[in-house]
């Protein structure tokens, strides 16, 4: 059940070093709300190094985080990195945007999304972009956010090249 605290209480923040541990456990939660939990394969030390030890750092993350006197104080997480658009130029990719199940309706969802439209936007994004599964009942926020669902609108297929596929990939690279 969730603590105790006023929407307000809530802040938004950069993720700093210690937070990977919530922040790992967080993911972990996310790929078993998605009906994937062997998804996830990094370490905190990974998320350590890609984001606070790396130059630049491979990812960006805020926090939510409520007062102290709650058992978990960190509720939820964006992770999200800089991309680019041939057609655009400078985009954001949302990567992550996560709330603990005990701490939804409570705004911080919003809260994160907009503080990364904020990022983007101050940045000189031209667009923010962000994958959703198909029956996942937050469409209708981003929609409602004014998202457009590119695989509907303008028939994108999204793909993923992993494992032996892109190991066999790169070895091609050097063949005539």
């Amino acid at each position: 059940m969730a603590e105790k605290y006023e929407d307000k209480d809530i802040k938004i923040r950069s993720a700093t070093l210690k937070d990977m541990d919530a922040v790992a456990e967080m993911i972990q939660e996310l790929a078993d709300f998605e009906k994937m939990p062997d998804g996830p394969k990094l370490t905190v030390k990974d998320l350590q190094r890609d984001g606070f030890e790396s130059n630049p750092p491979a990812f960006c993350c805020l926090v939510a985080e409520v007062p102290k006197n709650v058992q978990n104080p960190i509720v939820g997480y964006a992770l999200y990195f800089p991309t680019y658009s041939t057609w655009q130029g400078r985009a954001m990719m949302l990567e992550d945007l996560y709330v603990r199940s005990s701490e939804r309706k409570r705004s911080v969802g919003k809260r994160l999304f907009n503080a990364v439209a904020k990022e983007a936007s101050s940045s000189g994004c031209s667009r923010l972009e962000f994958h959703v599964l198909e029956w996942n009942e937050a469409r209708s926020f981003y929609e409602g956010k004014g998202a457009v669902n590119l695989t509907h609108s303008e028939q994108w297929c999204y793909y993923r090249l992993t494992g032996d596929a892109l190991k066999k990939a790169a070895m091609e690279a050097d063949m005539p």
